[in-house]
């Protein structure tokens, strides 16, 4: 699985801008977000790096964290969000679609996809603010299934459809609960559960 700072960026993208940040360093100085990132680097990028046996996993964490650390922790998480359906199935479907065939632990790749089609369904955001998602990618059949009653529409438009990820009963299932406890009680809400349980931060 090959993975770059964009992966991470996209990681944090829809959940932050949901809970109402507007750039990288706001959202990575809240320490549940950073902790959900930070996760993501130990538990679905790490295991798949050659990295040396000698090198402490903070350090390897650290490297990545500041790979883009540097240079984009003031980019707006709206410039991020923009056309999603563009990015993430070159960004993002593949590490999925290999944790996967990997039976691999797949709860933060479920909970960022149903950030995302939360965010292109809901038009507000935790704190109540107004904003309209911008998704050139997306064509009118392509919305029809982001604002269907079924979410599962969602993983079904054209820039997705290829992965087939409504046969992976587990990740639907998974996916599913997610869009509906962040449609219930907001993205935050969500994501403290998930470290309550040590989903994220396991």
């Amino acid at each position: 699985m090959h993975t770059n700072n964009q992966d991470i960026l996209m990681m944090l993208a829809y959940p932050a801008f949901l809970a109402g940040y507007q750039t990288v360093d706001e959202a990575l100085n809240d320490q549940l977000f950073s902790s959900y990132l930070s996760a993501f680097i130990e538990q679905d990028v790490m295991p798949f790096t050659d990295a040396q046996s000698d090198i402490n996993q903070d350090e390897i964490r650290n490297q990545w964290l500041n790979q883009f650390a540097t240079s984009t922790t003031t980019d707006p998480l709206v410039s991020l969000c923009f056309d999603g359906a563009s990015k993430l199935p070159s960004l993002i479907l593949p590490a999925l679609l290999d944790l996967l065939a990997q039976n691999r632990d797949i709860h933060r790749m479920a909970f960022l996809l149903a950030a995302y089609g939360h965010y292109l369904s809901a038009n507000v955001d935790d704190k109540g603010v107004s904003y309209e998602p911008n998704s050139a990618h997306l064509h009118r059949h392509d919305w029809a299934k982001v604002n269907s009653d079924n979410v599962v529409a969602l993983l079904e438009i054209s820039t997705m459809a290829t992965a087939r990820l409504h046969t992976y009963s587990h990740f639907v299932a998974m996916y599913k609960s997610y869009r509906t406890q962040i449609a219930k009680y907001g993205i935050v809400f969500l994501l403290k559960q998930m470290t309550y349980k040590r989903l994220a931060v396991q």
